[in-house]
């Protein structure tokens, strides 16, 4: 079983010049979810260094501050411009470095937490509730209508309809761990096109929700059936050759077709 930092640094990188939309509309969801990429960046020495520094962040080896100065040390020395960057659209602003270094080691860890999961930890914590870690400036106010378009998508299978109040009085959902609800919900269902495509937290760039365990008891007090628990399946780290091949010929990857086709991978 790979620790989160382990899940990190097996990463490929993928350099590309695309946005986000164009990214998500172009490459394999699997494919996306072992590789480390920002939109429209297509040093691959940076996102090296990203990768490198979020592994020592999930490691506890070095803490965020740090990891920006590395960052920002190799955009200076590949030409970017690090003095006037503001906008989120700048690689080397404030704003662009907390979305990168957030996004990747959520990513990371909800990966290895659903990969740690077993029938015997289903049976006990039957079902994830999602709710805000932290307390945004500007909270999205969106989310009743994700999980509701997600739910409705796959017929509300092991979810329970609409807002649950569980741990607290911020908003809540509750789902069983195996229910497709949440593979909805990262796909964007109901045409959100900021969803980040993972079955895991984040679900969508710049998301403060994530999922805490809820007890069998609780669960079943929910609503939802119990006895249908069972471990989530674990997210695809290395897709297969075939997904891999289809995705470079569509994109022109540079040399992972080559790589592919002589057994380099």
């Amino acid at each position: 079983m790979l620790s989160a930092a382990e899940i990190m640094r097996i990463k490929d990188l993928l350099p590309t010049e695309l946005g986000s939309d164009e990214v998500r509309e172009r490459y394999a969801q699997d494919l996306l979810r072992r590789s480390v990429f920002s939109a429209r960046m297509a040093e691959a020495a940076y996102l090296a260094d990203v990768r490198d520094v979020c592994a020592d962040i999930l490691e506890g080896k070095i803490g965020e501050a740090e990891a920006k100065e590395r960052l920002l040390g190799t955009l200076a020395a590949l030409g970017h411009d690090t003095a006037n960057a503001e906008s989120l659209e700048d690689h080397a602003s404030d704003r662009r470095l907390d979305l990168v270094l957030e996004t990747q080691t959520r990513m990371a860890a909800s990966a290895a937490r659903v990969a740690a999961e077993t029938e015997d930890t289903a049976e006990l914590y039957p079902a994830w509730e999602l709710t805000r870690a932290d307390n945004p400036a500007k909270p999205r106010e969106d989310w009743p209508e994700r999980w509701n378009a997600a739910g409705e998508s796959v017929g509300w299978q092991g979810a329970k309809r609409g807002v649950w109040y569980g741990s607290g009085n911020t908003i809540s959902f509750v789902a069983l761990k195996s229910s497709p609800i949440w593979d909805a919900l990262g796909a964007g269902t109901g045409g959100f096109d900021d969803a980040l495509g993972n079955p895991f937290p984040p679900f969508a760039y710049g998301s403060y929700m994530d999922w805490f365990d809820v007890d069998r008891d609780t669960a079943a007090k929910a609503g939802l059936d119990v006895d249908d628990a069972r471990a989530p399946e674990a997210p695809s780290l290395s897709p297969d050759d075939a997904e891999l091949l289809e995705a470079a010929k569509r994109v022109g990857w540079p040399g992972l077709f080559d790589d592919i086709a002589e057994g380099g991978r």
